[in-house]
């Protein structure tokens, strides 16, 4: 929910509370006012009638010409029953025509040794209608601020706002391996002014960073594999010179397969740097099915070295949108996985079908558990030549680009199921 919309919900909130409050107040003071002026209204009318009532001889024809008194003797009563009650009622109106609502007191008298039953009317239509009317205008007056404010929320995110929401669409399409600027939109609004300069300051300070680990690593990666190829190149010398002690060609051939392990080890490292930096930008729609067999060609003959079968059941509609030297590392490692924890003898089974790609070997169970096989130089100690990064890089290439891969085990083969 947008910070705009939660600060209408809270002074929506606090009005309604406000209104509310105040027409509860409203309410309550108006019936108040009602309830006072019956009782005043009943007890001058009720002096009244008790003065005349009080007279030696009663003037009765009088009484009854009274509309909103009703007096009636009650000859078989001896002492007063009723000592007096409010109710509300509805009479006919002779100027209006209408049912109107009158408040109605009704009491015993004993006067002169004689019982009367008085009721008093009095006309409260006037004040309840005042009383609809404060309730209605409270309504009104909630509904209106609400579509004040709502109005207000629309012109302040499209207008007041958007400053700060193109600020957001900024950041949310920057990458700093692009070297395209941060284009911030100018404001005279003080906040999203410092908020744009903080992010500004921000950006060139991690520009700064990454050109300069860039370049760190580009050169580490780049300069090490030189004095690494001439150690190689010397030692795979002196092991092809023969007439050396058996001792000494075992230390050198220790020293020339570390060689080989640390400018391999460079080289992935250096891979993975470049994966994290997001530095593989070319996508396009691949076709599996001759992708993958260009593949398995270069992989027929170390297969056949090892006697192992490889099927492949490729769909020609199966595609996938990404870069074409990131598939070649994401398929070549799972099939060097697949190749090298597989037994003599053993099959690799790869089926591509629309948005989801499988790739199984044989091989015995894993030594560590499956939730960490994807973890960075998690190895099987039977493979100490290997590196233990391979499928460190295809977790990392599939989360990149939004693929999901999931392994699993069952009757002696090892399956790798990416979807995507």
């Amino acid at each position: 929910m947008k910070l705009i919309t939660k600060t209408t919900l809270l002074y929506l909130l606090i009005i309604g509370l406000v209104i509310s409050t105040s027409g509860f107040i409203l309410y309550t003071n108006a019936n108040n006012f009602i309830d006072k002026q019956a009782r005043d209204y009943f007890r001058y009318r009720e002096n009244r009638i008790l003065t005349m009532l009080a007279e030696p001889i009663p003037d009765m024809e009088r009484i009854a010409t009274f509309k909103t008194i009703k007096v009636e003797l009650l000859p078989k009563v001896t002492k007063p029953i009723i000592a007096g009650f409010n109710r509300d009622v509805k009479l006919l109106n002779d100027v209006s025509g209408e049912l109107e609502l009158y408040r109605a007191r009704t009491f015993d008298k004993a006067i002169k040794g004689k019982i009367y039953r008085i009721t008093i009317y009095m006309a409260i239509q006037d004040y309840v209608l005042l009383t609809k009317f404060i309730i209605h205008a409270a309504i009104y007056i909630f509904l209106a601020l609400m579509v004040v404010l709502l109005l207000l929320n629309y012109l302040s995110s499209r207008y007041l706002w958007q400053p700060f929401n193109h600020t957001l669409d900024q950041i949310r399409n920057y990458s700093v391996n692009r070297n395209q600027p941060l284009l911030l939109q100018p404001t005279n609004t003080q906040e999203f002014e410092e908020l744009n300069l903080i992010i500004a300051q921000m950006i060139n300070r991690i520009e700064h960073d990454y050109r300069n680990i860039k370049e760190f690593t580009d050169n580490i990666s780049h300069e090490v594999q030189t004095p690494l190829a001439v150690i190689r190149a010397k030692l795979e010398m002196l092991l092809k010179a023969g007439n050396m002690p058996e001792d000494l060609f075992q230390v050198l051939n220790a020293i020339y397969q570390s060689t080989s392990r640390l400018s391999r080890l460079s080289k992935t490292l250096g891979l993975f740097s470049k994966i994290n930096n997001s530095e593989f930008i070319n996508k396009e729609q691949i076709q599996l099915k001759t992708f993958i067999n260009g593949i398995l060609f270069n992989f027929k003959e170390l297969a056949e070295l090892k006697n192992v079968k490889i099927t492949a059941d490729l769909d020609e509609h199966a595609t996938l949108y990404i870069d074409s030297y990131l598939l070649d590392v994401l398929v070549n490692n799972l099939l060097k996985n697949a190749l090298t924890h597989n037994h003599e003898d053993g099959e690799i089974a790869i089926k591509a079908i629309p948005h989801q790609i499988t790739i199984s070997n044989t091989g015995e169970p894993l030594s560590f558990p499956a939730d960490r096989i994807f973890d960075r130089f998690r190895k099987n100690p039977d493979k100490p030549q290997s590196l233990g990064l391979g499928l460190a890089i295809v977790r990392k290439i599939c989360d990149m680009n939004g693929i999901s891969i999931q392994y699993s085990y069952s009757k002696d083969w090892h399956s790798f199921t990416l979807t995507f």
